[in-house]
């Protein structure tokens, strides 16, 4: 979170997938350029969190990038299946997220720039 913010991005941080997906069931469509999910959280999981993102949330736009320490292919395979949009290794060093976030603004936007 701390090198989003140094990044000039405004952020939220849900505690688990469900929160994630409580968030963004309760904001405006448009309201987030992108999502980094966690694919191990208490409560709900970050794979099912983004089923009901992709599925009950109707979301489809929304990029979507798993975070994980696991980076067997049945989960890469997986990740794909069920709708992510990347696939990465904790932790992201800074000039990989920084990379992340100008790639999904600019096929998204046009611009690289957080707003």
């Amino acid at each position: 979170m701390m090198q989003l913010k140094e990044m000039k991005c405004s952020t939220q941080r849900a505690e688990n997938g469900r929160a994630a997906v409580d968030i963004l069931r309760d904001s405006l469509r448009g309201s987030f350029d992108m999502v980094l999910m966690d694919l191990r959280m208490p409560i709900m999981d970050g794979m099912e969190a983004t089923k009901l993102i992709r599925n009950e949330l109707n979301m489809k736009d929304l990029p979507i990038i798993a975070l994980t320490g696991e980076m067997s292919a049945n989960v890469r395979d997986e990740c794909d299946a069920i709708g992510f949009d990347g696939f990465f290794q904790k932790p992201l060093k800074g000039d990989q997220l920084q990379d992340l976030i100008d790639a999904c603004k600019e096929a998204r936007f046009g611009y690289k720039e957080c707003r």
